[in-house]
């Protein structure tokens, strides 16, 4: 029977946000949609405790909401409160905390090099998720190491539940046992697969391949989304058309592809490395619409920081040796400090045509952060170079 005027209620798995504009965000589908001032405050109004005449939602909107699942309909009343968090500008929509330094393998390419016993406090860990729901977040990425070797995990899984963020966990899957997986209150789970077996294997060890396999096989099962990450490198670059077909077949929903530094363990094994040619062309198989980039006309980074275990708040991973502060202080005064860089104080990109599309890549991997990064160039069809390797921090 069809209820008159039904109360309405904003999706459990939708949130709204006050980024540089209005949004709507679907965590369950990583879906963002920008909305008028008008449609915020209809959308506040959809609190399980107003009927559907009381919102002043327009109609094809309103179609648009309930068709996505973003809305309910209720035949009675239940309320519950509803907010839109304000965010700093820019908007910090992506965290990485690497909760540990700890991990049960020793990857060739590994730009943290040595793993440490060095844990990120659950307490710190509690204190940086709320204050990033508050910030109005959108993913928080839980990686280490291998994130499943912190000694107290279950409490650091704990503070994951109810968090209106979309979580993904990071893991080399071999972990990842039906048990654990059956416990983790995460939405989405990235395991890096190398390769195929050879190719695999050649960064992380014999054996290592059926067991990444079996943890995205069971990921599925349990009904998480699963995605895959792969790092381009000399042993795998004739596997790619194979991997894509095996990624969809797992049902991975993303797999990212990325081309590594010759930093950390990568640097004692060089002949791992590739050409920026070898490098774009790999890369360009990757599927799926997760990017924690830049924004338009910014380069990259305009929206992402990483802590690390020990506390430092840094723009990404691979600049902890020039931390925004520590965690303790909190992430929004770290954030704070973030120095957005526009694509035309980038010197190397400022003439190029294909900039704003590209993006501008990696300013790490670019070696200086005013220069290009030789890997998108090549992507993009622009001078790169031919033969070198990808040396460290970019330089060739």
């Amino acid at each position: 029977m069809t209820i008159a005027d039904p109360f309405a209620r904003l999706a459990d798995h939708a949130s709204l946000r006050r980024l540089e504009s209005p949004c709507l965000y679907d965590r369950r589908a990583d879906e963002l949609y920008e909305l008028s001032d008008e449609a915020l405050e209809a959308l506040l109004r959809c609190n399980g405790g107003n009927r559907l005449s009381q919102l002043g939602l327009e109609r094809e909107f309103l179609e648009y909401c309930l068709a996505e699942g973003l809305l309910e309909l209720l035949d009675q009343p239940r309320p519950r409160p509803l907010a839109a968090p304000t965010s700093p500008t820019p908007s910090l929509r992506y965290l990485e905390l690497q909760i540990t330094w700890r991990c049960n393998l020793a990857c060739r390419h590994c730009y943290l090099g040595q793993a440490r016993s060095v844990d990120m406090p659950v307490g710190l860990f509690a204190a940086l998720v709320r204050e990033f729901a508050d910030m109005g977040g959108l993913r928080l990425l839980i990686s280490g190491g291998e994130p499943l070797s912190h000694p107290q995990w279950p409490q650091i899984n704990a503070c994951l539940a109810a968090l209106p963020v979309r979580r993904v966990l990071l893991s080399n899957g071999h972990l990842l046992s039906s048990e654990a997986l059956a416990a983790l209150n995460v939405d989405e789970v990235q395991i890096s697969l190398d390769g195929l077996e050879e190719g695999h294997e050649a960064l992380r060890g014999r054996g290592a391949f059926a067991k990444a396999l079996e943890a995205a096989r069971l990921t599925r099962e349990r009904g998480l989304d699963l995605s895959l990450a792969t790092m381009a490198h000399a042993a795998n670059l004739d596997q790619f058309e194979r991997l894509g077909q095996l990624a969809r077949s797992l049902g991975a929903r993303e797999w990212g592809v990325d081309a590594p530094c010759l930093v950390g363990r990568l640097g004692d094994n060089p002949q791992l490395a590739i050409t920026p040619q070898q490098a774009a062309q790999a890369m360009a198989h990757a599927y799926g619409g997760a990017y924690h980039g830049g924004g338009e006309g910014m380069a990259c980074g305009l929206h992402l920081c990483t802590v690390a275990p020990d506390g430092r708040v840094a723009q990404c991973g691979f600049y902890l040796d020039t931390p925004l502060g520590r965690a303790e202080e909190g992430l929004w005064a770290c954030w704070a400090r973030r120095q957005p860089l526009a694509l035309a104080d980038v010197a190397g990109c400022r003439e190029c045509p294909v900039a704003d599309e590209c993006g501008g890549g990696c300013r790490f991997r670019a070696g200086d952060p005013m220069a290009a990064d030789p890997v998108m160039c090549a992507a993009m069809g622009r001078p790169a170079p031919d033969e070198a390797l990808i040396l460290p921090g970019g330089t060739t």
